[in-house]
């Protein structure tokens, strides 16, 4: 799985807070324009997400699972049922952040996605534009334009 890292000049806590919710993507993600919490853990955190994807061309829809480990500050997610059916739109990642100190951390991005045949070439370019990189430096961007506010 391809993976990127990236340092942001953002402290590791606040950055965990923003990483650590799936409600947040479409705001560092822009092929993500809507987010559903579907189902949370016992302290509140999203396990299961729906998110809809609304390139100028169409709309694509799908579910993550998520997991979290506070101690090593590592989100991951995987396509809902992924084992148990051929999803139209298969991701698997994960997001793990390292504390640099000096309110700078860095972020480890990996994330594989897979289109499945039945998808329009669309929502297929879409996926291949989801790389590791790009969405690594979309949440850096993110993360240090809401710590500046």
């Amino acid at each position: 799985m391809p993976v990127a890292t990236i340092e942001i000049g953002v402290d590791v806590e606040r950055c965990w807070t923003l990483l650590a919710d799936p409600r947040l993507v479409p705001e560092w993600v822009p092929a993500v324009a809507q987010v559903d919490v579907i189902e949370r853990d016992a302290a509140g955190r999203a396990v299961r997400v729906a998110f809809v994807g609304m390139p100028s061309t169409g709309s694509l829809e799908y579910e993550l699972d998520y997991r979290y480990d506070d101690d090593e500050r590592r989100v991951s997610w995987t396509t809902a049922g992924a084992l148990e059916r051929e999803p139209e739109r298969q991701i698997v990642g994960e997001a793990r952040l390292e504390d640099l100190g000096g309110g700078r951390c860095r972020l480890h991005y990996a994330l594989a996605a897979r289109a499945g045949r039945g998808l329009p070439q669309w929502a297929k370019d879409t996926l291949a534009d989801d790389n590791a990189d790009k969405v690594a430096r979309a949440f850096q961007r993110f993360a240090e334009r809401r710590a500046a506010t």
